[in-house]
């Protein structure tokens, strides 16, 4: 499982100022970067810098990734944001902090540089955040308390928050925002946990009035609105300020009561919605696998899709340029080969991604027959299907999903899957305004609850 690090970095005098550039606490460019002798770190996990730019001084700290190769026995490390520290930190007072057992290891690598051994990092975390309050949002991440939070949570809820995490990450992947954002999340200490979004800083609950007359424009709403429990919050691309997400996530179970998952995502510009079902693999004697039996919970499903996709079929041709696609089926089937809640992993599940329509052409097939007649997917058996950057291409530029035509029935789509009782991710991606600058000046901009700058709208529901 992969889990956050810290690098000590000691910055070569002669290597300083090309660092820190001319202003304090910023980068030269994006091509700001130091070789320092390679090291093991995944680069799904978060990485922080404890940099040292004087002599003896802990001075700044970075969010950092792990780049290339930078020649023999070397590896570059790439900080994203250099924040200079408001007042250093002598390493000898850390090295003096942590519980006697680290300090002969922490003084080895103060002396030399490089990654803190997990035990050791999170005595560091401690010790730095009671030092200067301003890291301890930086670093909390890597702490023993947020370890021991994480431990607490039961089976249930760590595979729901698995399941939210990951639909969450589709989404955002899917707009082209990342996931970096991802990866602040820790547990919330009081009240009731519902979603994944709870443990994220900065998100606004449902008491906002603001919040709730955002909500009041949104397509759907009307079959969503009734939900006790809202929270939203917004991200934003690095290198794009104005691609901005705002994730909202509705529930009506607490965490531990809610099962399943579903992504819905609805394509404003070319009203077009696509609907991703999440299913595990189980560990079988040789790979992974999915079981299933005629008439279970999973073929009821199944057969939900097939009464949307028969209710679909109902509307008109769709004639307008925006409306055509490579198909207009918009289910999927992923199943997932590890469903593991790892908060400190940036990346979505591995899997299998199975249009709707592929998977009856194989249900109905023999491929998936076991030995005995059961009925089993697997790695090997399944032939063709979709990996996560075939199916992020194609839904992002809505070459598949519904047509115009057929979004219309948006509305009975969510009230269907909320009556199965699963949890829903509705995600609403809207066109960007007119440039303020170039509307007429006898013409009215957007209002507020129009469409947001490369805005993308996320509603989790958890039933």
């Amino acid at each position: 499982m992969a889990s956050g690090s810290a690098y000590i970095l000691k910055v070569r005098p002669d290597r300083r100022e090309k660092l820190l550039y001319s202003e304090p606490g910023r980068f030269g460019g994006p091509q700001a970067s130091e070789p320092v002798p390679t090291f093991n770190h995944s680069r799904r996990a978060p990485l922080v810098v404890l940099a040292s730019f004087e002599d003896g001084l802990f001075t700044h700290v970075a969010d950092a990734r792990k780049g290339a190769s930078a020649g023999t026995g070397l590896v570059r490390l790439n900080m994203i944001s250099l924040e200079k520290l408001a007042q250093p930190i002598p390493f000898e007072r850390i090295v003096d902090g942590v519980p006697a057992k680290f300090q002969a290891p922490l003084k080895k690598i103060v002396e030399n540089g490089g990654v803190l051994p997990p035990k050791t990092l999170k005595a560091v975390v401690e010790v730095l955040s009671k030092m200067d309050s301003t890291l301890r949002t930086k670093l909390t991440r890597m702490s023993a308390s947020r370890a021991q939070l994480i431990a607490e949570l039961s089976q249930h809820e760590r595979e729901n928050l698995a399941l939210q995490k990951e639909t969450l990450s589709a989404a955002l992947e899917i707009a082209g925002v990342g996931t970096n954002e991802v990866l602040e999340w820790t547990p919330v200490t009081t009240g009731e946990r519902t979603s994944f979004l709870d443990g994220l800083s900065g998100a606004r609950v449902r008491e906002d009035v603001m919040l709730h007359a955002d909500l009041m424009s949104l397509p759907g709403f009307a079959a969503i609105q009734d939900a006790p429990h809202i929270a939203a919050r917004t991200f934003q691309a690095e290198n794009d300020s104005s691609a901005r997400v705002t994730v909202i996530m509705a529930n009506r179970l607490p965490l531990e009561q809610q099962t399943g998952a579903d992504l819905i995502y609805f394509n404003e510009k070319y009203r077009s919605f696509v609907m991703v079902q999440y299913k595990a693999l189980e560990k079988g004697d040789e790979e992974h696998e999915f079981r299933w039996q005629d008439g279970d919970q999973f073929c009821g499903e199944v057969e939900r899709m097939d009464l949307l996709l028969e209710e679909l079929g109902k509307n008109e041709p769709d004639s307008d340029p925006d409306g055509f696609r490579f198909s207009s089926n918009p289910f999927f089937l992923k199943f997932c080969s590890r469903i593991v809640f790892n908060p400190d992993d940036r990346g979505m599940f591995p899997g299998i991604y199975l249009p709707h329509g592929l998977w009856k052409a194989l249900a109905t097939s023999s491929r998936l027959k076991g030995p005995r007649g059961g009925n089993i997917l697997t790695y090997k058996n399944v032939g063709r299907r979709l990996g996560a950057t075939e199916f992020v291409t194609l839904v992002a530029g809505s070459w598949v999903g519904t047509t115009i035509t057929q979004s219309a029935s948006l509305e009975t789509m969510i009230r269907s899957v909320l009556e199965s009782g699963r949890t829903v991710t509705f995600a609403i991606k809207r066109d960007p305004p007119p440039d303020p600058q170039s509307v007429p000046v006898n013409q009215p901009v957007l209002g507020e609850g129009e469409a947001i700058a490369s805005e993308e709208l996320f509603v989790q529901i958890m039933n």
